[in-house]
């Protein structure tokens, strides 16, 4: 019988929501996104290791990645994927959404590590702005307006009374070739220029590219310039950053560059100013 609301309690279905949402995670990621209410870091490894008992999440580890440190990897099983469709509010688990869920068991290391990254790297973000709201390509296909190629995460960071700031949010693997950095940029100015974004009713939002080094940067710089060079029309701001950067990231924020402006780094609040 599957686990239904009456029988889940609340801090596990957080658990069980964030690991939907990123659909790998480690005890820390999770433990950073659920904050100080979750307790320390051996409250969430009993609550991951009941939901492994009870067959809803099942943990991931690669032997060989042990020498490099690599955390073990949580996912949720289909079985826990159709625990929290069982529950209120949660009709966007399609049976669909179920049956594509059982590839998590065969992927490979590398889609692990980048959806671990995606969480990681947001968290910082959040760890800084709190009033941000992230939205993984898993919230998004709940909307009919995004681009077929999602972003890694689109960012909402609310303002007192004001519109949110809202951004696309890609990290750029190492060694991607440019042909594949410009056809995600063709597809985002596509997307804008088609109007795709006016269903918002909001200015279009920035493209937050994160590089692997400050050589990579440059390079996908050069890139994002040449591609906004023709869409001259086009209501458009990139900036970069590198993963180093976003890691070192202090109470300054002065991270991002403008890639069609050499002016000093900027910190989040102010790309769209």
């Amino acid at each position: 019988m599957l686990d239904t609301s009456a029988t889940l309690k609340q801090k596990q279905i957080d658990i069980l929501e964030l690991l939907y949402k990123y659909r790998f995670s480690s005890r820390q990621l999770l433990l950073d996104s659920l904050g100080e209410d979750s307790g320390t870091d051996s409250n969430v490894y009993q609550k991951l290791e009941v939901l492994i008992t009870r067959g809803l999440v099942f943990k991931r580890y690669e032997p060989r990645q042990k020498l490099f440190g690599v955390p073990y990897a949580y996912s949720l099983t289909p079985k826990g994927l159709k625990a929290l469709q069982t529950l209120p509010g949660h009709d966007y688990i399609t049976d669909a959404v179920v049956k594509g869920w059982y590839r998590n068991k065969t992927v490979d290391q590398n889609f692990v590590n980048r959806t671990m990254a995606i969480h990681k790297y947001t968290n910082v973000l959040t760890g800084f702005y709190p009033t941000t709201k992230v939205f993984t390509p898993r919230d998004l296909a709940r909307y009919s307006y995004f681009p077929t190629h999602l972003p890694d995460a689109v960012l909402s960071l609310s303002r007192d009374e004001d519109d949110p700031l809202r951004f696309f949010f890609d990290i750029i693997p190492d060694g991607s070739p440019r042909k594949a950095i410009d056809g995600k940029l063709v597809t985002y100015c596509r997307f804008f220029e088609s109007g795709g974004w006016e269903v918002t009713k909001s200015e279009n939002p920035a493209i937050l590219l994160i590089a692997s080094s400050g050589r990579a940067e440059r390079q996908l710089q050069y890139i994002a310039r040449a591609r906004l060079q023709r869409h001259g029309e086009l209501d458009l701001r990139i900036y970069t950053t590198t993963i180093q950067a976003l890691t070192q990231l202090n109470d300054e924020r002065r991270i991002w560059n403008r890639v069609d402006d050499a002016r000093e780094p900027l910190e989040l609040t102010q790309l769209l100013a």
